[in-house]
């Protein structure tokens, strides 16, 4: 007779937000002291709200990123899906691609949002 196993995995998978492990990247490449030179030439404050959860990226006083809204005012704001923006942060899709096909908002300053390549750059 075959013996069962003591351990069954759970058969639910965890859901796990892909946007949040990316900007926690994100932080983590501001926090590195090698990249404070480019983090303080973007020089702005970037506010997203993906899959309606809202995220934020200050490259202008604290250099830092994460979950919720900027402590001040976002010099842009940027609405998209969160497939959109993991294929934007992936380089699977180009910004200017999507914000033409109507996939990614922005309000507030264009110059910041000709940026994002460099902001790209922190995660690698």
């Amino acid at each position: 007779r075959k013996s069962q196993p003591l351990f069954h995995p759970p058969t639910l998978t965890t859901h796990i937000n892909m946007a949040d492990a990316i900007f926690k990247q994100i932080a983590d490449g501001l926090a590195d002291p090698a990249n404070k030179d480019k983090a303080k030439k973007i020089n702005g404050v970037f506010a997203w709200s993906i899959g309606g959860k809202d995220y934020f990226i200050d490259m202008k006083k604290d250099l830092t990123a994460g979950s919720g809204k900027p402590a001040g005012k976002a010099d842009v704001t940027l609405t998209m899906a969160e497939k959109d923006f993991l294929d934007l942060m992936s380089g699977k899709a180009q910004g200017q691609t999507l914000f033409m096909s109507g996939k990614v908002k922005f309000k507030g300053n264009m110059g910041m949002v000709m940026k994002l390549q460099q902001v790209q750059q922190l995660l690698k």
